[in-house]
């Protein structure tokens, strides 16, 4: 399934393989296995390649967030109609820049699903390379760098 996805994604987007590959950094031969299903992805090659897609790490491995046991499925939206691009980090992924991405509905709201545990998790947009805390959020905490991070709790 995640293989197909993989292909069906690189056709909707016009690319081949070879570009996917050197998109990534990895040979044209890994790409082919991997939608061959006959090499998983890891964590870190997915969230680089739904960057490269521009799409949430779901719609590769399968359309929908899968929600680990124990854990809840928490959804992240921010409305910015002129963006081009729109990601999310926080303390749930390390605060990795290339971030997750978020996909863009008509109406200009970014929005992705994410599966995470019970706790406090701090995060922040970053809209076209600006880094923001969420508008619709107004539970915040001061961070070590003297601007704001947005809170979110998972129940």
């Amino acid at each position: 399934m995640i293989g197909m996805n993989i292909r069906v994604l690189r056709q909707k987007k016009n690319i081949t393989q070879k570009d996917l590959a050197e998109s990534m950094g990895v040979s044209r031969q890994a790409v082919c296995m991997w939608e061959t299903g006959k090499r998983d992805l890891k964590v870190t090659t997915l969230n680089k390649m739904a960057e490269v897609f521009n799409v949430p790490v779901h719609n590769i491995i399968g359309g929908s967030i899968m929600v680990k046991k124990g854990e809840k499925k928490v959804r992240f939206e921010v409305t910015a109609p002129a963006a081009s691009k729109v990601t999310l980090t926080g303390d749930f992924n390390a605060w990795n820049k290339s971030g997750v991405a978020l996909k863009k509905d008509k109406s200009g709201v970014w929005s992705t699903d994410m599966s995470l545990k019970p706790g406090k998790y701090q995060y922040k947009y970053i809209v076209d390379g600006q880094w923001k805390t969420d508008p619709a959020n107004r539970a915040t905490v001061r961070n070590t760098y003297g601007t704001e991070n947005s809170v979110k709790e998972v129940a």
